[in-house]
């Protein structure tokens, strides 16, 4: 992991847990209760601490922003490769998208806290449009990926690309509150005949 300074694999091992620890706190607190006190409280240090390896509370919560990011694209560039169906394409990307942020909960929460409790604080409302401006990126590229093939997309790829966000990010939603249902299972199958009705056979 990075925050920007020189450590030693013992200050490596602290910058993570207090960056897990900021995860927890917002997970848990949500924004404004994210305060360096509750985070270095919850990490064993002191506030001090906290902020030598991170110089303020923004730059931590940017860090946990970008860590969402990723988690969720490390998982997508792992799980879809050479596809050349619309159907394992797009159980692929959802299933990776889904994967990479669920399997860490107070991920998801803490992501939702910032979007939430963000708005007025420059750098994290910064952080936040980069990540989304990232999985637009990942999902359009990915999209497209099997264009070379006998499929094609139909026209409408940036409008593609942003419903498939705003679906995932709606049923990722539920899950933090609802977690694993019948429902968002189904709701995910559906994102997927969803994205594979969008292609059309050449020839």
């Amino acid at each position: 992991m990075s925050t920007g300074k020189h450590l030693t694999a013992k200050g490596q091992r602290t910058a993570a847990r207090v960056l897990e620890a900021a995860t927890t706190v917002l997970a848990r607190d949500g924004f404004g209760g994210a305060t360096l006190g509750r985070i270095a409280e919850e990490a064993g240090l002191d506030k001090r601490n906290v902020l030598y390896y991170y110089d303020t509370r923004e730059a931590l919560l940017v860090r946990v922003v970008q860590t969402v990011g990723e988690r969720v694209a490390g998982h997508i560039e792992e799980t879809v490769g050479e596809i050349d169906t619309p159907e394992a394409l797009a159980d692929a990307l959802v299933e990776a998208m889904w994967s990479g942020i669920t399997s860490a909960p107070e991920l998801a929460r803490s992501y939702f806290a910032l979007i939430g409790g963000g708005a007025g604080t420059p750098e994290v409302e910064a952080a936040l449009r980069g990540l989304k401006d990232a999985y637009e990126r990942l999902i359009s590229r990915q999209l497209q990926s099997i264009s070379h093939t006998r499929w094609r997309l139909r026209d409408d790829l940036p409008g593609m690309v942003t419903l498939t966000l705003a679906v995932f990010r709606g049923l990722l939603l539920e899950w933090t509150e609802t977690g694993d249902t019948a429902a968002s299972a189904a709701s995910l199958q559906r994102l997927k005949r969803s994205i594979a009705a969008e292609y059309v056979q050449l020839g």
